[in-house]
């Protein structure tokens, strides 16, 4: 609790900057201190896995609800979920459970074939702008597509983007990021489109 107190003082001392090197944590295993995957990409985005810990979808009401406590101690208003299956009972459960702790879940449903639209994408910006807490199921792919547009968003290249999220990358989490595989292709053409022009050799491995 001390540790987790003297982290979020610093945090909040900090001229945390947009391309301010992102912090992550070892104990991101998701039923520990930090969600799954967690990281904090700056002070208006942080991103990680399922608060239910996506290995074992166990963790109580309590323990998510002690994340959101954590997220709220960071400003956090909004929860960008990008993992919508139908009639999800995990995502029923985190609607309650942000209500009460006065943070808003945005559903915005994102897979290897359905990317956010050109306003869909100006919505999950806005709710960054507030502060927000992006996750899909493991805080990898789908997390990391959009950390990616949102880095273009700022002035970021298509490659320094893509550098940035794949695993072991700057704001990869700290167990795994964006992986190259054909599955994440449309993932991949949603934050970089001039991928083709820019950097061939990157598609070719999709």
């Amino acid at each position: 609790m001390l540790k987790r107190f003297f982290l979020i003082s610093l945090f909040l001392l900090l001229p945390f900057g947009i391309f301010a090197e992102t912090l992550k944590f070892a104990d991101a295993g998701g039923s520990g201190a930090y969600p799954y995957n967690f990281r904090i990409i700056n002070s208006e985005l942080f991103a990680g896995g399922s608060l239910f810990n996506p290995v074992t979808k166990a963790n109580s009401d309590q323990k998510v609800s002690e994340y959101l406590d954590l997220l709220k101690s960071f400003g956090v208003k909004h929860i960008v979920l990008l993992h919508v299956p139908k009639d999800d009972p995990l995502n029923a459960r985190l609607k309650k459970l942000a209500l009460l702790k006065d943070i808003k879940v945005t559903e915005m449903k994102m897979h290897a074939k359905k990317v956010p639209t050109a306003l869909e994408t100006e919505q999950i910006l806005s709710m960054i702008n507030e502060k927000a807490y992006v996750q899909c199921m493991w805080g990898c792919d789908r997390t990391g597509a959009v950390i990616g547009k949102y880095l273009r968003s700022k002035g970021k290249s298509g490659r320094e983007a893509f550098d940035a999220i794949v695993t072991k990358g700057e704001s990869a989490g700290p167990l795994g990021g964006f992986k190259v595989t054909a599955f994440n292709k449309n993932l991949l053409l949603y934050f970089w489109p001039e991928v083709a022009e820019e950097a061939p050799e990157i598609l070719e491995k999709f």
